[in-house]
């Protein structure tokens, strides 16, 4: 695979997932407008707890959101072979730790150290 297309697909996910952090967060709004927690019975425990998921999966599609978008905007930064100086135009071997890649004229490096880089 290309790296510019690995790169636009990096993005895609990424802001996918910004998308279903905003869409927790109006639907959480939503709920606790119409349901509201002074009724009666067991309504308020239910209501706690769909909050509490809803605010759950948009933290965690929001840590999401940002690891994969630094992600690819460390590996951005970094995508021009020290052999011919392309800006990439290279190849990605894999997308394991350190996202390994070949430039066109042969020259092989990975983009990141480690995986913590885009932390």
């Amino acid at each position: 695979m290309v790296f510019r297309r690995w790169y636009e697909r990096q993005l895609y996910a990424s802001f996918a997932w910004l998308a279903v952090c905003f869409a927790c967060g109006a639907v959480f709004a939503g709920v606790l407008e119409a349901v509201g927690l002074r009724t009666p019975g067991l309504t308020p425990l239910v209501t706690l707890l769909v909050l509490y998921l809803l605010g759950l999966l948009a933290f965690v599609s929001w840590r999401r959101f940002r690891h994969g978008w630094l992600r690819a905007q460390a590996c951005a930064s970094r995508a021009v072979c020290t052999s011919c100086g392309g800006n990439g135009l290279f190849e990605v071997d894999s997308a394991a730790p350190g996202l390994a890649v070949t430039c066109r004229c042969g020259h092989r490096w990975r983009l990141l150290d480690n995986d913590t880089d885009a932390s």
